[in-house]
């Protein structure tokens, strides 16, 4: 098992497709067990669960999401409130990245989407594009740790933990990160002078019919006229108006999982069906003849993930079998070290490891390993997925990988290497203080028993 085990950490370290790594590694513990025949069944049964179903449904609500215009409404909504103070805009950059994240679940897709509608606005009030790069790829752990969470949905897969128990407790992580690089981003804007967060009334632009024109009416006023499209200044009242059916949808996902009325994945089917109406009928930003477009998109990005579960599957199974996970933690437990001693040096252990692999990579990986120690040493599992969790996502916008920086760094339309001493403040300031209190405090994951 040792060599099947560094065989596929070689593989990844040079590049070779995680999958593929994981099923050759697996391969070839298996036949070093003399029972190859049982490669196909854990391949199957490892994604052959209801509640993974969750993954492609968040992830095609995401998508959703962004092609409907429902993004786009909720940076404006959250904007109501943020824009009246000095550093408002980086407010409302982690106020849209916190309910994007409360219905895509994902980290990477969360800085995409905000980080493409965010930066052309913080840019012309004065914000450097290696800040708005740097927030906003720190930002995207609230994508990971504001419910729904796929990495959780991964992790409670893994250790046969409730998923649903996982997401309450993601609530004050993300919580508390959020408030914590609120402060910092607070903090930073306080001396810088450039900065034109406050704006009497926000303008966008509105669609005309050819050769007609919008007349004044209501909370809207015309400025100017361009060719297709009318300028149009927009009041708060008819942003919090136009925003309402955005804001339903992670009513809808949270709601129904924290009533017992749905299950997470029945939450994830809804927010894709309600979202689809809503870009359809109500925004109008979607037309029939994009809906495979957007269905192909959001399969493209949730097929990967799978393909790393099933085959992920059956790595994990051969750790099993092999009594490997059950020999270190007999091995740990028999050095009397300390607790927080081990936990300390399991939280370097993910931080490193986050570093260099991909999030749902390293939870089925490191998960059979360092459950039963943490187990073994008193942590309770779901208070252990949150700091796997959160350790894993600093991983995320940390180099060499960094794939959040990657994505900000696209997004924001700024070289990758610019982001990096941005985001690098962001994490020491805000997310590894975050981490120390999660770890140091365990009925703050655990709140809700």
């Amino acid at each position: 098992m040792i060599i099947a085990a560094a065989l596929t950490l070689i593989m990844i370290v040079l590049g070779i497709p995680v999958a593929y790594a994981f099923g050759i590694g697996g391969l070839f513990a298996f036949a070093s067990f003399g029972d190859v025949s049982q490669l196909p069944s854990v391949t199957y049964h490892a994604i052959d669960s209801y509640p993974l179903l969750a993954i492609p449904f968040f992830l095609l609500a995401g998508e959703i999401m962004k092609s409907g215009g429902v993004t786009r409404r909720l940076v404006n909504f959250v904007a109501i409130f943020t824009g009246w103070i000095r550093g408002g805009m980086g407010l409302n950059l982690l106020g849209a990245s916190a309910i994007f994240g409360a219905i895509s679940g994902s980290s990477i897709a969360t800085v995409s989407a905000i980080g493409s509608i965010m930066t052309p606005e913080m840019v012309k009030r004065g914000y450097p594009r290696n800040y708005i790069g740097g927030i906003t790829s720190v930002a995207g752990l609230l994508g990971i740790l504001i419910p729904p969470s796929i990495p959780m949905i991964v992790y409670g897969m893994t250790a046969n933990v409730s998923i649903s128990q996982l997401f309450l407790s993601g609530i004050s992580a993300g919580i508390l990160l959020f408030l914590a690089m609120a402060i910092v981003n607070l903090w930073w804007a306080r001396k810088r002078v450039d900065l034109r967060d406050r704006v009497e009334e926000d303008q966008e632009e509105s669609p005309t019919t050819t050769g007609g024109t919008i007349k004044p009416s209501g909370s809207l006023r015309t400025l100017q006229k361009a060719p297709g499209t009318t300028r149009v200044r927009v009041s708060p009242l008819h942003r919090i108006g136009v925003a309402i059916p955005a804001l339903l949808m992670p009513i809808i996902i949270l709601g129904g999982i924290y009533s017992g009325l749905l299950t997470p994945t029945e939450s994830g089917a809804a927010a894709c069906v309600y979202g689809l109406l809503v870009g359809l009928l109500i925004y109008r930003e979607i037309k029939p003849n994009n809906v495979p477009q957007i269905l192909s998109r959001s399969i493209l990005a949730a097929a990967p993930i799978m393909l790393i579960i099933a085959l992920g599957g059956v790595f994990s199974r051969a750790l099993t079998l092999s009594g490997v996970t059950t020999e270190l933690t007999m091995w740990i437990e028999s050095l009397n070290t300390p607790t927080w001693v081990i936990l300390v040096a399991m939280n370097i252990l993910l931080l490193l490891v986050g570093c260099f692999v991909e999030e749902n990579t390293a939870i089925i990986i490191l998960t059979p390993l360092l459950l039963p120690i943490a187990v073994g040493i008193g942590v309770d599992p779901v208070h252990f997925g949150m700091i796997m969790v959160l350790n894993l996502g600093m991983g995320l916008a940390t180099p060499p990988m960094a794939p959040n920086i990657f994505v900000a760094a696209r997004a924001c339309q700024v070289p990758f290497h610019k982001i990096i001493g941005t985001a690098g403040f962001f994490l020491l300031t805000a997310a590894l203080p975050v981490l120390i209190i999660i770890n140091a405090f365990p009925a703050l994951s655990l709140w809700y028993r």
